[in-house]
Protein backbone atom coordinates (compact mmCIF):
# COMPACT_ATOMS: atom_id res chain seq x y z
CA UNK A 1 0.00 0.00 0.00
CA UNK A 2 1.32 3.24 -0.92
CA UNK A 3 2.19 5.59 2.50
CA UNK A 4 0.36 8.24 1.02
CA UNK A 5 -3.41 6.35 0.63
CA UNK A 6 -1.86 5.03 4.01
CA UNK A 7 -2.08 8.32 5.65
CA UNK A 8 -5.55 8.65 4.26
CA UNK A 9 -6.68 6.12 5.59
CA UNK A 10 -5.68 6.46 9.39
CA UNK A 11 -7.15 10.17 8.52
CA UNK A 12 -10.73 9.03 7.77
CA UNK A 13 -10.40 6.50 10.74
CA UNK A 14 -9.74 9.41 12.90
CA UNK A 15 -11.66 11.61 11.73
CA UNK A 16 -14.81 8.99 12.13
CA UNK A 17 -13.63 8.69 15.69
CA UNK A 18 -14.15 11.45 16.49
CA UNK A 19 -17.51 12.81 18.24
CA UNK A 20 -19.65 14.66 16.11
CA UNK A 21 -20.36 18.73 16.88
CA UNK A 22 -23.89 18.86 17.91
CA UNK A 23 -26.13 21.30 15.96
CA UNK A 24 -27.09 24.42 17.40
CA UNK A 25 -30.81 23.89 18.79
CA UNK A 26 -33.69 26.62 18.91
CA UNK A 27 -36.59 26.77 20.75
CA UNK A 28 -39.75 29.40 20.06
CA UNK A 29 -40.75 31.17 23.64
CA UNK A 30 -42.86 33.68 24.35
CA UNK A 31 -42.91 34.58 20.97
CA UNK A 32 -39.33 34.83 20.58
CA UNK A 33 -36.86 32.50 19.11
CA UNK A 34 -34.11 31.56 21.40
CA UNK A 35 -30.27 29.47 21.04
CA UNK A 36 -30.11 26.66 23.64
CA UNK A 37 -26.89 26.71 25.31
CA UNK A 38 -24.35 23.69 24.26
CA UNK A 39 -21.43 23.16 26.31
CA UNK A 40 -21.69 19.63 26.93
CA UNK A 41 -18.35 17.24 29.11
CA UNK A 42 -15.29 17.92 28.87
CA UNK A 43 -15.38 21.31 27.71
CA UNK A 44 -16.86 23.78 30.47
CA UNK A 45 -18.01 27.04 30.26
CA UNK A 46 -19.05 30.16 32.53
CA UNK A 47 -20.63 31.04 34.38
CA UNK A 48 -19.88 28.47 37.33
CA UNK A 49 -17.92 27.08 35.23
CA UNK A 50 -20.40 24.40 34.20
CA UNK A 51 -21.21 22.06 31.16
CA UNK A 52 -24.32 22.83 29.74
CA UNK A 53 -26.94 20.37 27.46
CA UNK A 54 -28.82 21.53 24.70
CA UNK A 55 -31.14 18.64 24.40
CA UNK A 56 -34.65 18.51 25.05
CA UNK A 57 -34.40 16.65 28.13
CA UNK A 58 -32.83 19.65 29.48
CA UNK A 59 -34.50 22.54 27.72
CA UNK A 60 -38.08 22.55 26.36
CA UNK A 61 -41.41 24.11 25.44
CA UNK A 62 -44.22 22.63 27.12
CA UNK A 63 -48.06 22.65 25.39
CA UNK A 64 -48.94 25.60 27.45
CA UNK A 65 -45.86 27.26 25.99
CA UNK A 66 -44.12 27.38 29.66
CA UNK A 67 -40.04 27.25 29.41
CA UNK A 68 -38.69 24.35 31.14
CA UNK A 69 -35.36 24.37 32.16
CA UNK A 70 -33.20 21.57 34.32
CA UNK A 71 -30.29 20.72 36.00
CA UNK A 72 -29.39 17.48 35.60
CA UNK A 73 -26.90 14.57 35.00
CA UNK A 74 -25.95 13.61 31.43
CA UNK A 75 -23.64 10.80 31.42
CA UNK A 76 -23.03 11.29 35.06
CA UNK A 77 -21.66 14.41 34.66
CA UNK A 78 -24.33 17.39 36.15
CA UNK A 79 -24.82 19.79 33.50
CA UNK A 80 -27.17 23.46 33.62
CA UNK A 81 -29.09 24.80 31.06
CA UNK A 82 -29.00 28.32 29.18
CA UNK A 83 -31.09 30.49 26.54
CA UNK A 84 -30.54 33.55 24.82
CA UNK A 85 -33.14 35.40 22.93
CA UNK A 86 -32.21 36.27 19.07
CA UNK A 87 -33.30 39.98 18.73
CA UNK A 88 -31.77 43.10 19.24
CA UNK A 89 -33.11 44.68 22.95
CA UNK A 90 -33.71 48.33 23.72
CA UNK A 91 -34.10 50.34 26.70
CA UNK A 92 -37.48 49.35 28.12
CA UNK A 93 -39.53 47.01 30.66
CA UNK A 94 -38.28 43.17 31.20
CA UNK A 95 -40.74 40.92 32.97
CA UNK A 96 -40.48 37.45 34.23
CA UNK A 97 -42.96 35.53 35.05
CA UNK A 98 -41.72 32.01 37.26
CA UNK A 99 -43.77 29.07 38.92
CA UNK A 100 -42.57 27.22 41.80
CA UNK A 101 -41.76 28.63 45.05
CA UNK A 102 -37.55 30.22 44.31
CA UNK A 103 -37.27 30.43 48.32
CA UNK A 104 -37.42 26.25 48.42
CA UNK A 105 -34.19 26.39 45.20
CA UNK A 106 -31.40 23.91 46.25
CA UNK A 107 -28.97 26.31 47.75
CA UNK A 108 -26.28 25.53 45.18
CA UNK A 109 -28.55 26.46 42.18
CA UNK A 110 -28.98 29.69 40.34
CA UNK A 111 -31.38 31.02 38.55
CA UNK A 112 -30.67 34.06 36.20
CA UNK A 113 -32.64 36.72 34.44
CA UNK A 114 -30.39 39.45 32.44
CA UNK A 115 -29.53 41.91 29.95
CA UNK A 116 -25.57 41.15 28.83
CA UNK A 117 -23.29 42.88 26.86
CA UNK A 118 -19.96 42.01 28.78
CA UNK A 119 -18.87 41.31 32.37
CA UNK A 120 -19.33 45.75 32.98
CA UNK A 121 -22.25 46.10 31.33
CA UNK A 122 -25.22 43.67 32.52
CA UNK A 123 -28.19 43.89 34.18
CA UNK A 124 -29.09 40.95 36.69
CA UNK A 125 -31.63 39.47 38.33
CA UNK A 126 -30.62 36.67 40.63
CA UNK A 127 -32.82 33.81 42.33
CA UNK A 128 -29.83 32.00 44.67
CA UNK A 129 -27.91 31.50 47.91
CA UNK A 130 -25.08 31.10 46.55
CA UNK A 131 -24.52 27.26 48.40
CA UNK A 132 -24.93 29.19 51.68
CA UNK A 133 -28.19 27.41 52.99
CA UNK A 134 -28.80 29.68 56.17
CA UNK A 135 -28.51 32.46 54.19
CA UNK A 136 -32.06 34.58 54.54
CA UNK A 137 -31.94 36.06 51.55
CA UNK A 138 -32.51 33.95 48.00
CA UNK A 139 -32.76 37.20 45.78
CA UNK A 140 -30.72 39.69 44.33
CA UNK A 141 -30.72 42.88 41.91
CA UNK A 142 -27.49 43.92 40.26
CA UNK A 143 -25.63 46.30 38.19
CA UNK A 144 -22.89 45.21 37.06
CA UNK A 145 -20.06 45.67 37.88
CA UNK A 146 -21.46 44.84 41.26
CA UNK A 147 -18.03 44.91 43.50
CA UNK A 148 -17.32 48.45 42.31
CA UNK A 149 -19.89 50.15 44.80
CA UNK A 150 -22.46 48.42 47.91
CA UNK A 151 -25.09 50.20 45.61
CA UNK A 152 -24.40 47.99 42.70
CA UNK A 153 -26.40 45.48 44.51
CA UNK A 154 -29.42 44.86 46.49
CA UNK A 155 -30.24 41.24 48.27
CA UNK A 156 -33.85 40.36 49.39
CA UNK A 157 -36.13 37.24 51.18
CA UNK A 158 -37.90 35.64 49.16
CA UNK A 159 -39.38 33.84 52.12
CA UNK A 160 -43.18 34.83 50.62
CA UNK A 161 -42.72 34.40 47.17
CA UNK A 162 -44.63 31.51 46.62
CA UNK A 163 -45.40 29.36 43.70
CA UNK A 164 -45.63 32.13 41.21
CA UNK A 165 -44.02 35.42 41.50
CA UNK A 166 -42.79 37.65 38.75
CA UNK A 167 -39.12 39.93 38.41
CA UNK A 168 -38.33 42.85 36.36
CA UNK A 169 -36.21 45.42 35.09
CA UNK A 170 -37.04 48.66 33.34
CA UNK A 171 -34.03 50.01 31.76
CA UNK A 172 -33.93 53.38 30.68
CA UNK A 173 -30.26 55.74 30.17
CA UNK A 174 -29.91 56.99 33.42
CA UNK A 175 -31.42 54.32 35.78
CA UNK A 176 -32.83 50.96 36.11
CA UNK A 177 -35.87 49.99 37.87
CA UNK A 178 -36.14 46.59 39.33
CA UNK A 179 -39.05 45.12 40.98
CA UNK A 180 -40.37 41.35 42.60
CA UNK A 181 -43.86 40.40 43.61
CA UNK A 182 -45.78 37.74 43.99
CA UNK A 183 -48.18 36.61 41.25
CA UNK A 184 -48.34 36.96 37.53
CA UNK A 185 -50.17 40.00 37.50
CA UNK A 186 -48.62 42.75 34.92
CA UNK A 187 -48.51 44.65 38.37
CA UNK A 188 -48.59 43.75 42.52
CA UNK A 189 -52.39 43.88 43.67
CA UNK A 190 -51.60 45.68 46.50
CA UNK A 191 -48.10 46.48 48.55
CA UNK A 192 -48.35 43.23 50.39
CA UNK A 193 -47.87 41.28 47.14
CA UNK A 194 -44.28 43.30 46.74
CA UNK A 195 -41.16 41.25 47.24
CA UNK A 196 -38.71 43.92 46.74
CA UNK A 197 -38.38 47.20 44.67
CA UNK A 198 -35.15 48.67 43.76
CA UNK A 199 -34.01 51.68 41.77
CA UNK A 200 -30.51 52.02 40.40
CA UNK A 201 -29.17 55.66 39.17
CA UNK A 202 -25.33 55.51 39.63
CA UNK A 203 -22.79 55.68 37.12
CA UNK A 204 -23.16 52.04 36.11
CA UNK A 205 -26.23 51.76 34.40
CA UNK A 206 -25.28 50.12 30.92
CA UNK A 207 -25.83 51.80 27.42
CA UNK A 208 -27.45 50.96 24.38
CA UNK A 209 -25.25 48.27 22.75
CA UNK A 210 -25.38 45.80 19.22
CA UNK A 211 -24.34 43.03 21.45
CA UNK A 212 -26.83 43.33 24.21
CA UNK A 213 -29.14 40.43 24.33
CA UNK A 214 -31.80 38.57 27.16
CA UNK A 215 -30.82 35.46 29.01
CA UNK A 216 -32.37 33.15 31.54
CA UNK A 217 -30.00 30.54 32.66
CA UNK A 218 -30.21 27.62 35.48
CA UNK A 219 -26.35 26.87 36.24
CA UNK A 220 -24.72 25.71 39.64
CA UNK A 221 -22.62 28.18 41.90
CA UNK A 222 -18.88 26.63 40.83
CA UNK A 223 -20.15 23.81 39.16
CA UNK A 224 -20.68 22.26 42.21
CA UNK A 225 -23.94 19.26 42.22
CA UNK A 226 -26.65 19.95 44.31
CA UNK A 227 -26.68 19.58 47.99
CA UNK A 228 -29.23 17.20 47.66
CA UNK A 229 -27.85 15.50 44.40
CA UNK A 230 -31.03 15.13 43.14
CA UNK A 231 -31.97 16.94 39.35
CA UNK A 232 -33.80 19.94 39.68
CA UNK A 233 -36.09 21.94 37.60
CA UNK A 234 -37.19 25.32 36.88
CA UNK A 235 -40.37 26.70 34.79
CA UNK A 236 -40.36 30.17 33.37
CA UNK A 237 -44.29 30.58 32.67
CA UNK A 238 -43.73 34.15 30.44
CA UNK A 239 -41.69 36.10 29.26
CA UNK A 240 -42.29 40.09 28.13
CA UNK A 241 -40.50 43.45 26.62
CA UNK A 242 -43.02 46.50 26.75
CA UNK A 243 -41.72 49.96 26.12
CA UNK A 244 -42.96 52.08 28.83
CA UNK A 245 -45.64 54.68 28.49
CA UNK A 246 -44.62 57.78 30.66
CA UNK A 247 -47.91 58.22 33.44
CA UNK A 248 -47.87 53.96 32.82
CA UNK A 249 -46.88 53.36 36.56
CA UNK A 250 -48.67 49.50 36.77
CA UNK A 251 -47.28 48.55 33.81
CA UNK A 252 -50.48 47.83 32.09
CA UNK A 253 -49.80 49.98 28.86
CA UNK A 254 -52.60 52.29 29.60
CA UNK A 255 -52.53 55.57 31.99
CA UNK A 256 -55.89 55.63 33.63
CA UNK A 257 -57.18 54.97 37.05
CA UNK A 258 -55.20 52.59 38.31
CA UNK A 259 -52.05 54.60 37.65
CA UNK A 260 -53.63 57.72 39.57
CA UNK A 261 -54.44 55.75 42.26
CA UNK A 262 -51.19 54.37 42.93
CA UNK A 263 -49.96 58.20 43.26
CA UNK A 264 -53.15 59.29 45.78
CA UNK A 265 -52.09 56.04 48.00
CA UNK A 266 -48.77 57.59 48.37
CA UNK A 267 -49.28 61.00 48.31
CA UNK A 268 -47.48 62.94 50.78
CA UNK A 269 -44.75 60.51 51.47
CA UNK A 270 -41.46 60.75 51.42
CA UNK A 271 -38.55 57.81 50.36
CA UNK A 272 -38.18 55.05 51.18
CA UNK A 273 -41.80 54.36 49.96
CA UNK A 274 -44.08 51.15 50.59
CA UNK A 275 -44.42 51.32 46.77
CA UNK A 276 -41.80 52.67 44.20
CA UNK A 277 -44.13 53.02 41.24
CA UNK A 278 -45.83 55.85 42.98
CA UNK A 279 -42.66 57.99 42.53
CA UNK A 280 -42.50 57.89 38.81
CA UNK A 281 -40.19 60.79 38.99
CA UNK A 282 -37.71 58.83 41.45
CA UNK A 283 -37.12 62.07 43.85
CA UNK A 284 -37.89 60.22 46.98
CA UNK A 285 -41.40 62.01 46.97
CA UNK A 286 -44.59 61.38 45.65
CA UNK A 287 -46.22 64.60 44.54
CA UNK A 288 -47.87 67.30 42.56
CA UNK A 289 -44.38 66.53 40.02
CA UNK A 290 -45.54 62.54 39.84
CA UNK A 291 -49.10 63.35 39.56
CA UNK A 292 -48.69 65.72 36.40
CA UNK A 293 -46.75 63.17 34.99
CA UNK A 294 -50.01 60.75 34.85
CA UNK A 295 -52.29 63.56 33.95
CA UNK A 296 -50.42 64.72 31.40
CA UNK A 297 -50.35 61.79 29.87
CA UNK A 298 -54.36 60.60 30.95
CA UNK A 299 -55.54 58.16 28.29
CA UNK A 300 -52.40 57.14 26.84
CA UNK A 301 -51.78 53.51 25.64
CA UNK A 302 -55.01 50.93 25.15
CA UNK A 303 -56.97 50.20 27.66
CA UNK A 304 -57.45 47.04 29.37
CA UNK A 305 -60.62 45.47 29.52
CA UNK A 306 -60.69 45.13 32.39
CA UNK A 307 -60.20 48.79 33.42
CA UNK A 308 -63.23 50.20 31.10
CA UNK A 309 -65.68 50.10 33.90
CA UNK A 310 -63.07 50.50 36.34
CA UNK A 311 -61.93 53.81 34.67
CA UNK A 312 -64.97 55.97 35.40
CA UNK A 313 -63.60 58.30 38.45
CA UNK A 314 -65.64 58.42 41.98
CA UNK A 315 -67.02 61.42 43.04
CA UNK A 316 -63.60 62.21 44.87
CA UNK A 317 -61.42 61.39 42.22
CA UNK A 318 -63.28 63.05 39.58
CA UNK A 319 -63.22 66.55 42.06
CA UNK A 320 -59.20 66.17 42.42
CA UNK A 321 -58.41 65.31 38.68
CA UNK A 322 -60.65 68.43 37.93
CA UNK A 323 -57.93 70.32 40.94
CA UNK A 324 -55.28 69.34 39.14
CA UNK A 325 -56.19 69.94 35.79
CA UNK A 326 -56.18 73.27 36.98
CA UNK A 327 -53.04 73.23 38.45
CA UNK A 328 -51.72 71.87 35.40
CA UNK A 329 -53.48 74.35 32.97
CA UNK A 330 -51.99 77.49 35.90
CA UNK A 331 -48.55 76.18 35.35
CA UNK A 332 -48.24 76.07 31.14
CA UNK A 333 -49.82 79.75 31.57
Amino acid sequence: MPPTLRIIIVLVVLISALPAQAANRFINFAGGLWLVKDSPFPNPAGPGPNFWDNSADSVFVDPQGKLHMKIRQVGGVWHSSQVTLLESINFGDYRFQIEGNPDLLDPNAILGLFMFTNDTEEIDIELSRWSDPADPDAGQFVVQPYFSSPDNIDRFSLADAGNQSTYRFNWQPDSVFFEAYKGTADAPQSDADILNQYIYDGPDVPPLAPFAQIHINFWLDGGNAPANGQEIEIVISDYAYTVPIDGDLDGDGFVGITDLNLVLGSWNQTAPLTNLRADPTADGFVGIADLNLVLGNWNAGTQPPSQVLANIPEPATATLLGFCGITILRRHR
